[in-house]
């Protein structure tokens, strides 16, 4: 009896170039936060997204909500306990997205360690992934922001506007 034999498929993934970018070799930025029940935080980072909009970038963000159900207080896109595999992995068309999206910079705003969110960074398509100073996220991130106060989330978005040179987006001339 002849048996077909099927050769094991595997997606192999591009090799992403990392690189140093600032904000004026940037347009679309995504970002990465941690919600713990603290809306504060989420009105923080809306606050900066917008900030970021209005200097003419495009920013998309997604929140990791560490409950089995997503909070309707969230007015941020988000993804939940529901929304990962067996494995603890995020697995759904949100975060699937989220990882191909080709980023000019990818921020990761989180202090804490968080394995659906080390995933994605690691994952992530972004041309530059920026994160605090930290040792957890230091394999998942090409450019560290240094912070005096972990946890102080104000202090961790004026160092990377200073870092990164924030300004105006300036469209090329074609």
């Amino acid at each position: 009896m002849n048996v077909p034999t099927v050769a094991p498929t595997s997606i192999k993934k591009k090799i992403i170039e990392h690189e140093f970018l600032d904000f004026g070799n940037a347009y679309n930025i995504g970002i990465l936060g941690y919600f713990q029940g603290d809306y504060e935080i989420q009105n923080k980072i809306s606050e900066y997204k917008k900030k970021l909009e209005k200097l003419g970038f495009e920013c998309e963000v997604l929140l990791f909500n560490n409950a089995k159900e997503n909070d309707p207080k969230l007015i941020l896109p988000s993804f939940c306990l529901a929304d990962v595999n067996k494995e603890q992995f995020p697995n759904s068309l949100r975060t699937d997205r989220f990882m191909a999206k080709r980023f000019d910079l990818l921020l990761n705003l989180f202090f804490d360690p968080c394995k659906q969110l080390l995933y994605l960074a690691k994952e992530s398509n972004a041309r530059c992934r920026v994160s605090p100073y930290l040792d957890f996220v230091i394999p998942y991130s090409d450019i560290m922001i240094p912070i005096t106060d972990p946890g102080n989330f104000q202090q961790l978005l004026t160092n990377i506007n200073e870092t990164l040179k924030l300004q105006p987006y300036v469209r090329p001339q074609i």
